[in-house]
């Protein structure tokens, strides 16, 4: 489900509905083959299809392991156009995933349509991004103008990862549009770009082809470019989505407009009641009903299909509500105004009709409709007019800053992966924010890291605006979910969701607000001591015991984990654990974790 910003919607009030904000599910895009370099045109010596690619955070090279499903540049000369790799298929509307690997010091980019450039660079550690960095829309370039670079729009936040990991970019674009004489109409749009989990830009209309790129005119298609002559780069999981199918047309609606409290949407053959009013209106709209509530109304329109094919209906709306379609009821329920509804339905090509009721009475809560239609391979419509789906009032945010030293808040946390509810949160957490601009959430019932971020520290506009029902709080950068275990226990033992026995007895704070959290486990003593690593690149973190036995630290879990220098260990491809201890990697439950024996203090650093 693909949803652009409304007039006057934020990203908050977005994620708050469970709108995807313009987005395909990686599911449904075709992936590149990555088993040779077929897929495109006359791809130079520079490119390579490897097994895999590894780097460290010091290291000015990638390494390429045999096998298929990676992409690897190694440039010869620099600054060699030929050394682009082009696909052979071309695009206009799309949207597009993929993963990247930069070593120490290179530079990269992702070329929409040959023309329009998003950067891959090494940022790690930038404090302030600007349209250089990682993820940057780069300039446009003019000799004559003095600066000489324009136009070109910094990432909103830095959300690179170090030299080394694999990091994860996602594009919806729209390409420029053209008239029948072959005028722009319209500019090219990143309608959104996220990198590593974090929205960078949203809707920024770029008005000419970017400095370097492929070709300095527009057009109303071309090819995707990958970068490949300004330092080694990997690519792998690329995939996308033509938005290129024709939507759904959509014809004027006859509507019908009742006064008086309906608690069931009611059989319109059967209904006595005579509507208030009845017209003739462009697009389905909820101002059209008189107040707030106590009322019914009935749309009946038609929708054309320019092809046989399965489409999504999306409805919206505050209270009762039905959608018939060629006279089938395909849905009818209750929704409140934050939670829409998708129906698949299969329409043959040509003309249908479509009934949709809406019915509310009750006076609390917006009054809308929301009425969209899509289809893989296509854009979403919004079938609904202007004001039916109502801005909100806005909520501020609540921003919590470090300023001298490191600043402590408690918060309920969402698990990952699960639905809003008191039973799915972790009703232990405290927030660690540090001026370094790095900062991670604790576990304390389990003494485990959660997720751990840069940038901002965070709002708690849910725990303190109003009655901050939800007493959650949100990072204000980009996210590492680390979401680990108890780092330590029984010797050998396998790693459950909390620690039996571990008791928290509190932390303390250092000179400058860093807590050393304190836990008792099976008569021995547990501290655990964390603090930023090197102005914000990582996090370093000291676990102890005292007395006890048959007891032992474990440092990291994940599906992968692998050596990649002397000291230095690589999870899941995401982020590092560095340390001069001695360590195994210990298959568990499917999963392999970093293990340490437990008797002296051992430190290590999460590096990212």
């Amino acid at each position: 489900m693909k949803f652009p910003l409304s007039r006057g919607w934020n990203a908050r009030w977005c994620r708050v509905l469970g709108l995807s904000l313009g987005w395909t599910a990686v599911a449904a895009q075709t992936p590149l083959p990555l088993t040779d370099l077929s897929s495109f045109r006359n791809p130079s010596k520079s490119w390579s299809i490897v097994g895999a690619a590894s780097g460290t955070p010091q290291d000015a090279a990638l390494k390429g392991a045999s096998g298929t499903g990676v992409l690897l540049a190694t440039p010869g000369k620099l600054y060699n156009q030929a050394d682009y790799l082009v696909t052979k298929f071309e695009h206009g509307d799309m949207n597009i995933s993929l993963d990247f690997m930069l070593p120490k010091g290179s530079n990269s980019g992702v070329y929409l349509m040959g023309r329009y450039e998003v950067q891959l660079y090494d940022s790690w550690g930038v404090q302030n991004p600007k349209s250089i960095d990682c993820g940057a829309l780069y300039e446009r370039w003019d000799d004559k103008r003095t600066p000489s670079g324009y136009e070109g729009h910094a990432p909103r936040l830095n959300a690179s990862r170090a030299p080394g990991l694999w990091q994860h970019l996602e594009i919806a674009f729209k390409a420029p549009k053209f008239d029948a004489s072959g005028k722009k109409i319209s500019n090219a749009r990143f309608v959104k770009v996220v990198l590593n989990g974090t929205i960078i830009h949203e809707n920024i209309d770029v008005f000419g082809p970017t400095r370097a790129s492929l070709y300095n005119d527009e057009k109303a298609r071309g090819p995707l470019v990958l970068q490949g002559d300004h330092g080694p780069v990997a690519f792998r999981s690329v995939s996308y989505e033509l938005l290129d199918k024709a939507p759904l047309v959509a014809g004027p609606v006859e509507y019908a407009f009742y006064s008086g409290k309906y608690s069931v949407i009611p059989n319109l053959d059967t209904l006595k009641a005579k509507p208030v009013r009845t017209g003739t209106v462009e697009k389905v709209n909820s101002t059209l009903a008189d107040g707030k509530s106590d009322y019914l109304l009935v749309f009946n329109g038609k929708l054309t299909a320019p092809d046989a094919d399965q489409y999504q209906l999306i409805v919206q709306w505050t209270g009762k509500g039905r959608l018939v379609v060629d006279g089938k009821n395909v849905f009818e329920g209750d929704l409140w105004y934050d939670k829409p509804k998708t129906v698949d339905v299969t329409l043959s090509k040509g003309e249908h009709t479509y009934s949709l009721l809406q019915a509310k009475d009750f006076s609390w809560a917006p009054k809308v409709i929301g009425f969209y239609a899509e289809r893989k391979g296509g854009n979403l419509q919004e079938l609904h007019g202007f004001g039916s789906v109502p801005d909100v009032d806005p909520v501020p945010v609540i921003a919590v800053e470090p300023k001298n030293e490191a600043e402590q808040v408690r918060s309920f946390v969402w698990k990952p992966g699960f639905t809003a509810g008191d039973a799915n949160k972790k009703l232990r957490v405290l927030h660690v924010g540090d001026p370094t601009g790095v900062h991670y959430s604790y576990d304390l019932d389990q003494a485990s890291l959660l997720v751990s971020w840069r940038g901002g520290f965070i709002n708690m506009a849910d725990a303190w605006h109003e009655r901050g029902e939800a007493q959650t709080s949100e990072p204000l950068g980009a996210v590492l979910p680390l979401w680990a275990t108890a780092p330590v226990g029984a010797e050998g033992s396998a790693t459950p969701d909390s620690t039996a026995g571990l008791i928290y007895k509190g932390y303390r704070l250092d000179g400058q607000g860093h807590p050393t959290f304190t836990y008792q486990l099976a008569g021995a003593e547990f501290t655990d001591f964390i603090q930023p690593y090197e102005s914000g690149k990582g996090l370093s973190r000291t676990v102890s015991l005292k007395g006890g036995s048959g007891l032992e630290y474990r440092l990291a879990k994940g599906r992968t984990i692998a050596s990649v220098g002397k000291g230095l260990y690589l999870v899941d491809g995401i982020f590092y654990v560095q340390t001069t201890a001695r360590v195994r990697i210990v298959p568990n439950n499917g999963q392999q974790e970093l293990r340490a024996a437990g008797g002296a203090p051992v430190q290590y650093e999460l590096i990212w």
